[in-house]
């Protein structure tokens, strides 16, 4: 099983969400790979592909190589070199629309990338 002990630190309704944004990716696609990475529970193939991040007031679902991901309904946040973030500071922050549509970006986008070997070593789901 996933490790997803990060969530039990998070007070209602973040631990909530966290779930629920989790889950949403799973649900995009049940074959990815999971595993914690950075103390975070995530899902990787070729390399880190996302990380699901609680914060005391909202999660952030973080894309590792968010900076190389089409943004067309401005969901994405950050400034650095490759990590963007969106964040879900509710439920229905969920509904948005264009959120499949980056995790799609980034789990395709991965497939461009070196190999680092993460999958041997993922959890089981």
């Amino acid at each position: 099983m996933p490790n997803l002990s990060h969530f039990d630190k998070l007070s209602e309704p973040v631990a909530a969400i966290a779930h629920a944004v989790y889950e949403m990716v799973a649900e995009i696609n049940p074959d990815l790979a999971r595993m914690k990475r950075w103390g975070f529970p995530g899902f990787v193939g070729n390399s880190t592909i996302c990380t699901v991040c609680g914060q005391p007031n909202h999660v952030n679902l973080q894309f590792f190589y968010g900076a190389h991901l089409p943004n067309p309904e401005g969901l994405l946040e950050g400034t650095g070199k490759d990590l963007r973030h969106i964040k879900f500071r509710s439920m229905s922050d969920l509904a948005r629309d264009g959120l499949r549509d980056v995790v799609l970006a980034a789990i395709e986008h991965d497939k461009s990338l070196k190999d680092e070997g993460l999958r041997a070593r993922a959890e089981t789901q």
